[in-house]
């Protein structure tokens, strides 16, 4: 029985795959260290991810319009004061 050796194609692929396993690792290690480093950088006031940004916008969007013009409405019915006022403070 002779025993052929293998041509170069297997053997190439095979370390082409393990470098393709090897860089998807480090770039999963790497976006991972990233999301840890933003949650531990996050400001008060400063989202900590995107999906929590997408909620209050789209809760500001629906309800930003009849807020506004209710509070158009509220204040289209205060009347100006025309007594005079010794500091010019508001009556």
């Amino acid at each position: 029985m002779s025993r052929e050796m293998p041509g170069p194609w297997p053997l190439w692929l095979a370390k082409q795959r393990q470098a393709e396993l090897i860089h998807e690792a480090e770039q999963y290690h790497l976006a991972k260290e990233a999301k840890q480093y933003r949650l531990a950088t996050a400001r008060l006031g400063e989202p900590a991810d995107r999906m929590s940004t997408r909620l209050f916008k789209g809760i500001r969007a629906r309800f930003g319009r009849p807020f506004a013009s209710l509070r158009y409405r509220l204040s289209g019915s205060e009347v100006p004061c025309n007594d005079p006022c010794p500091d010019c403070a508001p009556c």
